[in-house]
C-alpha cells in the first residue's frame, strides 16, 4: 500500500478521480452519481438587498466612523493618522488634481472613513466641503477620486400664526426656522415694513422644509402666504410656468414691486420720520425732514432698494457722504451721512435691488450714528414710509387658468390653517 500524504499526491488523486468519472458518463451515459444531502449548515443565505448606506456604499463587513477636521489639519495629515502609506497619499493627491485642491481643507469640515471590520484599516475616505457637496477619496482597489452630493427632500408643511411682539419670537415659540421670517419678508418688502408690525397682526403659509438624510436641512420654495397687517390682507401664490415665474397675488399681479420699503436687511429702528415741519436738533429751527431716519450701528450695510444707476456717490457737506440711484423715470432714492461707499459704487454704475451701496454712519451735519433715506417721485421727495408703489409685471393671460387653478387649491388649504380668533399662539402642523 503506498500512503501519499503530500498535498500534491492528494491532488493527483483527486484529478485522475475526476478524469476516471467524466470517461464514465461519456463512454457509458447511464452514470447516476450519488444522492447529496444538503443540511442547514452548509446553506449560507444571500440577500437580495445589499445594506448601502447614505452614500450607496456596502456597509457590510465595513466600520464607518466620523470625524471633524482639527485646526492646522490637512489631507496628508487626515490620511497619515489612519495609516495611510505616503504612497498612496502622493498617488491620491495626484489623481486629486481637476477635482479637489487639498489647501481647501478647513477646520470643522465634516468626514466619513470607511475601515475593514476584521482588520481596522482604512479604505476610503469621504470629505464633505459643505452640507452637500463632498469628495470620495478611495484607495482599496487603486485609486479612485470622485465627486458626490447629497440629495435634499422635502415636505410641504404648514404654519400660522399672531404676532404678539415680533415675527421672529412668533415663530420661535413654535420652534420654527426663522428663515421663514427672513422669506416672508423677501415676499412682502414692497407692502409691509416688518420694521413696524402691529399686535394682532397675523400670518399663514404653505412652504417646503427641505431635510438631508432625514434630518432638516432649511427651508425651500414658499409656496403660498397670507399676512394681515395693519387690518389690510396681503396675499402671495409661488408660479412657475413657461412665460411667468414668481410671487403674485390673487389677482394675478406681480407681488415684487419697483422698490424695497426699507434699505435695509433686518429690522432698524426708525429715529425720525418724514415730517414737512420738524424742529432741526443741530439748527435749532424748523425746516422740512423730507424722508426717513434709521438709527443703526455704525458700519450697517445700506442696501439699494432698487435695480438703477448711481447718478451721485461723493461728500456733499451736510448730508455727508451720500449715493443717489435713479431707479425708471419716475423714482430716485437717496442714502445719506454713510460711512463709505461699498465697492465699485460710483456716478454710472448699474446697481441691482439688494445690493448693499453703502455702510451706516455719522458723516456731515449729524447729532448720532444713523441713515437718513429719501424717495424722489418725479423729483419731489415723498414719504418712503406711506408710498403706495406700482405693481410689476401680471402673470401671463396664457397661464391665467393654471395659475387661478394653483392659486384655489393652495388658498383652501391656507384657509383650513389660519389661526383662531383672538388666539395669539400659533396653530401649526410641522
Amino acid at each position: 500500500m503506498i500512503i501519499i500524504k503530500s498535498k500534491w499526491g492528494i491532488g493527483l488523486i483527486t484529478f485522475f478521480t475526476a478524469v476516471s468519472l467524466a470517461l464514465m458518463l461519456n463512454f457509458t451515459g447511464d452514470y447516476t452519481p450519488p444522492e447529496f444531502k444538503i443540511s442547514a449548515e452548509n446553506v449560507v443565505e444571500i440577500k437580495e438587498d445589499v445594506e448601502l448606506d447614505s452614500y450607496g456604499f456596502n456597509v457590510i463587513n465595513a466600520e464607518v466612523e466620523e470625524g471633524r477636521v482639527k485646526r492646522n489639519q490637512s489631507l496628508y495629515l487626515i490620511l497619515r493618522d489612519l495609516d495611510v502609506s505616503p504612497l498612496t497619499i502622493y498617488e491620491i493627491n495626484r489623481e486629486s488634481k481637476g477635482v479637489f485642491q487639498s489647501n481647501r481643507v478647513k477646520p470643522g469640515q465634516r468626514y466619513i472613513v470607511y475601515k475593514e471590520a476584521e482588520s481596522s484599516q482604512a479604505y476610503r475616505l469621504i470629505l464633505h466641503q459643505d452640507a452637500l457637496d463632498y469628495v470620495i477619496f478611495d484607495w482599496k482597489n487603486g485609486i479612485n477620486v470622485g465627486t458626490g452630493k447629497k440629495e435634499v427632500t422635502k415636505k410641504v408643511l404648514e404654519a400660522s400664526g399672531v404676532i404678539t411682539s415680533s415675527l421672529y419670537e412668533s415663530l420661535v415659540e413654535q420652534d420654527k426656522n426663522i428663515l421663514i421670517a427672513n422669506r416672508l419678508s423677501e415676499i412682502f418688502a414692497w407692502q409691509i415694513d416688518f420694521f413696524r408690525l402691529y399686535p394682532d397682526d397675523n400670518y399663514t403659509l404653505i412652504y417646503e422644509k427641505q431635510f438631508v438624510d432625514g434630518k432638516p436641512y432649511g427651508i425651500g420654495e414658499i409656496l403660498a402666504a397670507e399676512f394681515e397687517h395693519n387690518g389690510i390682507t396681503y396675499d402671495a401664490y409661488y408660479f412657475k410656468g413657461e412665460k411667468s415665474i414668481g410671487f403674485y397675488d390673487s389677482e394675478g399681479n406681480g407681488v415684487q414691486k419697483a422698490l424695497l420699503k426699507a434699505p435695509f436687511k433686518f429690522s432698524q429702528r426708525i429715529s425720525s420720520s418724514f415730517n414737512r415741519n420738524r424742529f432741526h436738533p443741530v439748527l435749532k429751527r424748523r425746516l422740512p425732514h423730507t424722508g426717513v431716519d434709521y438709527a443703526a450701528p455704525i458700519g450697517t450695510p445700506v442696501l439699494s432698494v432698487g435695480d438703477g444707476e448711481v447718478t451721485e456717490a461723493q461728500y456733499k457737506g451736510p448730508n455727508g457722504n451720500i449715493v443717489k440711484i435713479r431707479h425708471n423715470g419716475t423714482f430716485t432714492t437717496a442714502y445719506l451721512h454713510l460711512n463709505g461707499f461699498a465697492k465699485g459704487i460710483t456716478p454710472g454704475t448699474r446697481v441691482r435691488q439688494g445690493q448693499v451701496i453703502g455702510y451706516v454712519g455719522k458723516t456731515g451735519r449729524v447729532t448720532g450714528v444713523h441713515l437718513h433715506y429719501m424717495i424722489y417721485k418725479n423729483g419731489q421727495p415723498v414719504n418712503p414710509l406711506t408710498i403706495d408703489l406700482p405693481p410689476s409685471k401680471a402673470i401671463d393671460e396664457s397661464e391665467r387658468s393654471k395659475f387661478e387653478e394653483l392659486m384655489k387649491r393652495l388658498k383652501e388649504q391656507m384657509e383650513e390653517t389660519k389661526p383662531q380668533e383672538n388666539v395669539a399662539s400659533a396653530v401649526t402642523t410641522d
